[in-house]
Protein backbone atom coordinates (compact mmCIF):
# COMPACT_ATOMS: atom_id res chain seq x y z
CA UNK A 1 0.00 0.00 0.00
CA UNK A 2 1.03 3.47 -0.58
CA UNK A 3 1.31 5.43 2.79
CA UNK A 4 1.60 9.36 2.79
CA UNK A 5 2.85 10.76 6.48
CA UNK A 6 2.09 13.79 7.46
CA UNK A 7 3.66 14.93 10.88
CA UNK A 8 5.72 17.30 12.26
CA UNK A 9 9.42 16.84 11.44
CA UNK A 10 11.39 19.72 9.91
CA UNK A 11 12.39 20.99 13.19
CA UNK A 12 15.84 21.08 14.86
CA UNK A 13 14.95 18.47 17.10
CA UNK A 14 16.18 15.00 18.31
CA UNK A 15 12.99 13.30 19.14
CA UNK A 16 10.89 14.78 16.22
CA UNK A 17 13.26 12.91 14.13
CA UNK A 18 13.15 9.99 15.61
CA UNK A 19 9.16 9.01 16.09
CA UNK A 20 9.40 10.35 12.46
CA UNK A 21 11.80 7.55 11.02
CA UNK A 22 10.47 5.16 13.44
CA UNK A 23 7.12 5.54 11.47
CA UNK A 24 8.23 5.47 8.08
CA UNK A 25 10.69 2.70 8.67
CA UNK A 26 8.12 0.30 10.90
CA UNK A 27 5.48 1.21 8.16
CA UNK A 28 8.33 -0.26 5.65
CA UNK A 29 8.89 -3.04 6.94
CA UNK A 30 5.38 -3.77 7.25
CA UNK A 31 5.59 -4.07 3.06
CA UNK A 32 4.56 -0.72 2.43
CA UNK A 33 5.61 2.62 0.17
CA UNK A 34 5.64 5.63 2.55
CA UNK A 35 6.58 9.02 1.90
CA UNK A 36 6.40 11.43 4.51
CA UNK A 37 4.49 14.52 3.33
CA UNK A 38 6.76 17.68 3.03
CA UNK A 39 4.93 19.94 4.96
CA UNK A 40 6.59 22.22 7.64
CA UNK A 41 5.59 23.94 10.69
CA UNK A 42 8.18 26.96 10.44
CA UNK A 43 8.54 28.24 6.88
CA UNK A 44 10.17 31.60 5.90
CA UNK A 45 7.54 34.55 5.23
CA UNK A 46 6.43 35.48 1.58
CA UNK A 47 8.76 38.59 2.30
CA UNK A 48 10.76 38.32 4.71
CA UNK A 49 13.25 41.24 6.01
CA UNK A 50 16.61 41.30 6.20
CA UNK A 51 17.21 40.73 9.54
CA UNK A 52 15.14 37.63 8.93
CA UNK A 53 16.85 36.47 5.81
CA UNK A 54 20.33 37.26 7.17
CA UNK A 55 19.46 35.00 10.78
CA UNK A 56 18.17 32.19 7.93
CA UNK A 57 21.19 32.02 6.18
CA UNK A 58 23.31 31.57 8.95
CA UNK A 59 21.31 29.05 9.97
CA UNK A 60 21.14 26.83 6.86
CA UNK A 61 25.39 27.34 7.05
CA UNK A 62 25.35 26.17 10.78
CA UNK A 63 26.69 22.65 10.90
CA UNK A 64 23.64 22.12 13.27
CA UNK A 65 21.73 22.64 10.59
CA UNK A 66 23.28 20.19 7.77
CA UNK A 67 23.62 17.40 10.71
CA UNK A 68 20.05 17.76 10.53
CA UNK A 69 19.73 18.40 6.94
CA UNK A 70 21.70 14.52 6.41
CA UNK A 71 19.54 12.42 9.03
CA UNK A 72 16.06 14.56 6.71
CA UNK A 73 17.81 12.52 3.72
CA UNK A 74 17.01 9.39 5.24
CA UNK A 75 12.99 10.50 4.79
CA UNK A 76 11.56 9.74 1.48
CA UNK A 77 9.38 12.92 0.56
CA UNK A 78 6.92 14.25 -1.73
CA UNK A 79 6.94 17.48 -3.33
CA UNK A 80 7.48 20.84 -1.10
CA UNK A 81 3.94 22.27 -0.13
CA UNK A 82 3.59 25.29 1.43
CA UNK A 83 -0.09 25.64 2.64
CA UNK A 84 -2.92 23.56 3.07
CA UNK A 85 -4.36 25.34 -0.45
CA UNK A 86 -1.04 23.11 -2.04
CA UNK A 87 -1.89 20.42 -0.21
CA UNK A 88 -5.83 20.58 -1.45
CA UNK A 89 -4.96 21.49 -4.94
CA UNK A 90 -2.51 18.90 -5.97
CA UNK A 91 -2.67 16.00 -3.16
CA UNK A 92 0.16 13.57 -2.60
CA UNK A 93 -1.04 10.60 -4.02
CA UNK A 94 -1.53 8.12 -1.79
CA UNK A 95 -4.14 5.10 -0.65
CA UNK A 96 -3.10 5.90 3.03
CA UNK A 97 -3.20 9.07 4.91
CA UNK A 98 -1.58 8.51 7.95
CA UNK A 99 -1.20 11.90 10.56
CA UNK A 100 0.64 11.33 13.93
CA UNK A 101 3.00 11.11 15.53
CA UNK A 102 4.08 13.72 18.19
CA UNK A 103 2.09 16.62 19.30
CA UNK A 104 -0.08 16.97 16.02
CA UNK A 105 -3.40 18.26 17.25
CA UNK A 106 -1.42 20.57 19.84
CA UNK A 107 -3.03 23.70 18.42
CA UNK A 108 0.06 25.65 20.83
CA UNK A 109 2.48 24.26 18.57
CA UNK A 110 0.65 23.84 14.79
CA UNK A 111 -1.02 27.34 15.64
CA UNK A 112 -2.17 28.81 12.27
CA UNK A 113 -1.45 25.56 10.45
CA UNK A 114 -3.55 23.29 12.82
CA UNK A 115 -6.69 22.21 10.42
CA UNK A 116 -3.68 20.51 8.23
CA UNK A 117 -2.96 17.76 10.76
CA UNK A 118 -7.16 16.76 10.64
CA UNK A 119 -6.28 15.37 7.04
CA UNK A 120 -9.05 17.62 5.12
CA UNK A 121 -7.39 17.41 1.71
CA UNK A 122 -6.95 13.97 -1.00
CA UNK A 123 -10.07 12.56 -2.43
CA UNK A 124 -12.89 10.13 -1.12
CA UNK A 125 -11.15 7.08 -1.95
CA UNK A 126 -7.92 7.69 0.18
CA UNK A 127 -8.31 5.85 3.71
CA UNK A 128 -8.05 8.67 6.26
CA UNK A 129 -6.39 7.12 9.89
CA UNK A 130 -4.24 8.61 12.94
CA UNK A 131 -1.30 6.59 14.68
CA UNK A 132 0.07 7.77 18.01
CA UNK A 133 -1.17 11.34 17.66
CA UNK A 134 -0.72 13.63 20.58
CA UNK A 135 -2.65 16.87 22.14
CA UNK A 136 0.40 17.22 24.70
CA UNK A 137 -1.69 16.89 27.51
CA UNK A 138 -4.46 14.96 28.81
CA UNK A 139 -7.17 17.88 27.68
CA UNK A 140 -8.03 18.99 23.84
CA UNK A 141 -7.02 22.76 23.52
CA UNK A 142 -8.65 23.96 20.59
CA UNK A 143 -11.17 26.61 20.10
CA UNK A 144 -15.08 26.48 19.32
CA UNK A 145 -13.73 26.60 15.51
CA UNK A 146 -11.09 24.54 15.30
CA UNK A 147 -13.38 21.61 17.55
CA UNK A 148 -16.05 21.82 15.38
CA UNK A 149 -13.70 21.36 12.27
CA UNK A 150 -11.88 18.41 13.49
CA UNK A 151 -15.27 16.53 14.61
CA UNK A 152 -16.20 16.92 10.97
CA UNK A 153 -12.73 15.39 9.79
CA UNK A 154 -12.70 12.71 12.19
CA UNK A 155 -16.19 11.46 10.52
CA UNK A 156 -14.12 10.42 7.13
CA UNK A 157 -11.07 8.17 9.40
CA UNK A 158 -10.76 4.77 9.46
CA UNK A 159 -9.25 4.61 12.84
CA UNK A 160 -7.84 7.26 15.42
CA UNK A 161 -5.24 6.47 17.78
CA UNK A 162 -3.49 8.68 20.38
CA UNK A 163 0.07 7.88 22.54
CA UNK A 164 -1.37 8.53 25.54
CA UNK A 165 -4.23 6.64 28.01
CA UNK A 166 -5.62 9.94 29.41
CA UNK A 167 -5.58 11.32 25.91
CA UNK A 168 -7.44 8.66 23.88
CA UNK A 169 -10.14 8.29 26.97
CA UNK A 170 -10.66 12.28 26.34
CA UNK A 171 -10.77 12.70 22.80
CA UNK A 172 -13.28 9.35 22.76
CA UNK A 173 -15.23 11.03 24.43
CA UNK A 174 -15.46 14.61 23.18
CA UNK A 175 -15.22 13.09 19.50
CA UNK A 176 -17.64 10.45 20.19
CA UNK A 177 -15.21 7.99 18.19
CA UNK A 178 -13.48 4.53 19.70
CA UNK A 179 -9.59 6.28 20.33
CA UNK A 180 -7.25 3.38 20.45
CA UNK A 181 -3.80 4.10 22.98
CA UNK A 182 -0.90 2.73 21.05
CA UNK A 183 2.23 3.25 21.82
CA UNK A 184 4.75 6.54 20.46
CA UNK A 185 6.52 5.00 17.35
CA UNK A 186 10.08 5.59 18.66
CA UNK A 187 9.09 2.45 21.15
CA UNK A 188 8.36 0.05 18.17
CA UNK A 189 11.63 -0.59 17.35
CA UNK A 190 14.14 -2.89 19.26
CA UNK A 191 17.14 -0.13 18.49
CA UNK A 192 18.65 2.07 16.34
CA UNK A 193 21.66 0.07 15.43
CA UNK A 194 21.52 1.05 11.16
CA UNK A 195 21.91 5.22 12.53
CA UNK A 196 24.22 4.34 15.44
CA UNK A 197 27.09 1.40 14.61
CA UNK A 198 26.94 -1.34 17.45
CA UNK A 199 26.65 0.12 21.05
CA UNK A 200 29.25 -0.27 23.41
CA UNK A 201 28.50 0.24 27.07
CA UNK A 202 30.33 3.34 29.17
CA UNK A 203 30.75 4.47 32.61
CA UNK A 204 28.68 7.53 31.79
CA UNK A 205 25.54 9.22 33.40
CA UNK A 206 24.01 10.81 30.42
CA UNK A 207 22.15 14.08 30.73
CA UNK A 208 19.26 14.88 27.95
CA UNK A 209 17.62 18.32 28.59
CA UNK A 210 15.51 20.23 25.56
CA UNK A 211 16.41 23.43 26.48
CA UNK A 212 18.98 24.65 29.13
CA UNK A 213 17.93 23.64 32.34
CA UNK A 214 20.61 24.80 35.20
CA UNK A 215 19.55 23.12 38.23
CA UNK A 216 18.28 19.65 36.38
CA UNK A 217 21.93 19.82 34.91
CA UNK A 218 23.72 20.88 38.58
CA UNK A 219 21.67 17.84 39.68
CA UNK A 220 22.88 15.26 37.21
CA UNK A 221 26.49 16.06 38.03
CA UNK A 222 25.86 15.86 41.84
CA UNK A 223 24.03 11.79 40.83
CA UNK A 224 26.99 11.61 38.61
CA UNK A 225 29.75 12.10 41.00
CA UNK A 226 27.87 10.11 43.79
CA UNK A 227 27.53 6.81 41.53
CA UNK A 228 31.35 8.05 40.34
CA UNK A 229 30.64 8.02 37.10
CA UNK A 230 31.55 10.14 33.78
CA UNK A 231 28.84 13.43 33.37
CA UNK A 232 27.66 13.18 29.89
CA UNK A 233 25.50 15.92 27.73
CA UNK A 234 23.20 14.17 25.27
CA UNK A 235 22.43 17.53 23.82
CA UNK A 236 25.67 19.72 23.85
CA UNK A 237 25.37 23.13 22.22
CA UNK A 238 27.75 25.48 20.69
CA UNK A 239 26.38 29.45 19.87
CA UNK A 240 28.42 31.97 17.56
CA UNK A 241 28.86 35.11 19.01
CA UNK A 242 27.19 33.67 22.27
CA UNK A 243 23.63 33.88 20.27
CA UNK A 244 22.82 32.35 17.56
CA UNK A 245 22.76 28.86 17.15
CA UNK A 246 26.13 26.84 15.38
CA UNK A 247 26.51 23.32 16.30
CA UNK A 248 25.37 20.64 18.77
CA UNK A 249 25.24 16.92 19.43
CA UNK A 250 24.41 15.23 16.38
CA UNK A 251 21.52 12.87 15.70
CA UNK A 252 23.38 9.38 16.18
CA UNK A 253 25.86 11.10 18.81
CA UNK A 254 22.51 11.89 20.43
CA UNK A 255 21.20 7.60 20.59
CA UNK A 256 24.33 6.75 21.45
CA UNK A 257 25.20 8.61 24.77
CA UNK A 258 21.59 7.36 25.97
CA UNK A 259 22.36 3.67 24.72
CA UNK A 260 25.95 3.32 26.45
CA UNK A 261 25.40 5.09 29.36
CA UNK A 262 24.92 3.44 32.86
CA UNK A 263 22.28 5.82 34.10
CA UNK A 264 19.86 8.38 32.53
CA UNK A 265 18.30 11.80 33.68
CA UNK A 266 15.83 13.21 31.21
CA UNK A 267 12.75 15.86 31.41
CA UNK A 268 12.13 14.59 27.87
CA UNK A 269 9.81 11.27 26.36
CA UNK A 270 12.21 10.78 23.52
CA UNK A 271 14.54 10.60 25.99
CA UNK A 272 12.51 7.88 28.49
CA UNK A 273 11.91 6.50 25.08
CA UNK A 274 15.59 5.56 24.41
CA UNK A 275 16.26 4.98 27.78
CA UNK A 276 13.60 1.93 27.35
CA UNK A 277 14.53 0.96 24.31
CA UNK A 278 18.53 -0.05 25.41
CA UNK A 279 17.01 -0.87 29.17
CA UNK A 280 18.77 2.07 30.97
CA UNK A 281 18.71 2.62 34.55
CA UNK A 282 16.82 6.65 34.63
CA UNK A 283 14.83 8.99 36.01
CA UNK A 284 12.71 11.64 34.59
CA UNK A 285 12.02 14.91 36.41
CA UNK A 286 9.12 17.06 35.26
CA UNK A 287 7.81 20.48 37.28
CA UNK A 288 4.99 19.84 39.33
CA UNK A 289 1.34 20.52 37.21
CA UNK A 290 2.95 21.01 34.02
CA UNK A 291 0.13 18.66 32.02
CA UNK A 292 2.34 18.00 29.20
CA UNK A 293 4.04 15.47 31.22
CA UNK A 294 1.06 13.17 30.68
CA UNK A 295 2.40 11.83 27.86
CA UNK A 296 5.57 10.26 30.08
CA UNK A 297 3.57 9.29 33.71
CA UNK A 298 0.92 8.01 31.08
CA UNK A 299 3.87 5.35 29.33
CA UNK A 300 5.46 5.29 32.97
CA UNK A 301 1.79 4.00 34.56
CA UNK A 302 1.79 1.14 31.58
CA UNK A 303 5.29 -0.20 32.52
CA UNK A 304 5.26 -0.60 36.25
CA UNK A 305 7.90 2.28 36.40
CA UNK A 306 5.71 5.32 37.99
CA UNK A 307 8.38 5.42 41.34
CA UNK A 308 11.29 6.76 38.26
CA UNK A 309 9.05 9.89 37.67
CA UNK A 310 9.50 13.12 40.28
CA UNK A 311 7.39 16.29 39.80
CA UNK A 312 10.46 18.30 42.24
CA UNK A 313 14.60 17.84 42.56
CA UNK A 314 14.24 17.33 46.38
CA UNK A 315 11.93 14.48 45.63
CA UNK A 316 14.47 13.15 43.29
CA UNK A 317 17.15 13.66 45.62
CA UNK A 318 15.83 11.68 48.67
CA UNK A 319 14.68 8.93 46.69
CA UNK A 320 18.16 7.44 45.70
CA UNK A 321 16.53 6.45 43.05
CA UNK A 322 19.77 5.39 41.08
CA UNK A 323 20.44 3.15 43.69
CA UNK A 324 17.97 0.70 42.96
CA UNK A 325 17.78 -0.99 39.98
CA UNK A 326 14.95 -1.76 37.03
CA UNK A 327 13.77 -5.60 36.67
CA UNK A 328 13.72 -4.95 32.61
CA UNK A 329 12.70 -8.58 32.19
CA UNK A 330 8.99 -7.61 33.45
CA UNK A 331 9.33 -4.03 31.56
CA UNK A 332 10.24 -6.13 28.62
CA UNK A 333 7.57 -8.28 28.31
CA UNK A 334 5.20 -5.03 28.99
CA UNK A 335 6.36 -2.92 26.27
CA UNK A 336 6.56 -5.33 24.28
CA UNK A 337 2.70 -6.37 24.58
CA UNK A 338 2.27 -2.85 23.76
CA UNK A 339 4.54 -3.14 20.63
CA UNK A 340 1.86 -6.33 19.53
CA UNK A 341 -1.20 -4.15 20.25
CA UNK A 342 0.18 -1.12 18.02
CA UNK A 343 1.42 -3.61 15.14
CA UNK A 344 -1.98 -4.75 15.27
CA UNK A 345 -3.62 -1.23 14.81
CA UNK A 346 -1.43 -0.47 12.13
CA UNK A 347 -1.75 -3.84 10.17
CA UNK A 348 -5.48 -3.12 10.48
CA UNK A 349 -4.76 0.29 8.38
Amino acid sequence: MNVALLTIWHEHNFGAFLQTYATVRTLQELGHEVRLIDYRLNDLPTHPSIRTRLLNALDQASPETKSFEHFWRLLPRTRYYRSLQELKEDPPSAELYLVGSDQVWNPRITRAKAKTFFLPFGNQQTTKAAYASSMGSDQWSGNQELTAFAEQQFQKFKAISCREKEGAESLSQLFHRHVEHVLDPSLLRQDYRELTGEISAEETLAYYALYPTPRLEQMAREIARKMELRFTDANKKWRLFGRIPWQRTTIDAWIRTIAQSRFVITHSFHGLALSLTYQRPFMVIYPKGDKRSTRITSLLDALGLSERFFASYEEALHSHIWEKEIDYTQVSQKLQALRDSSMIYLQSL
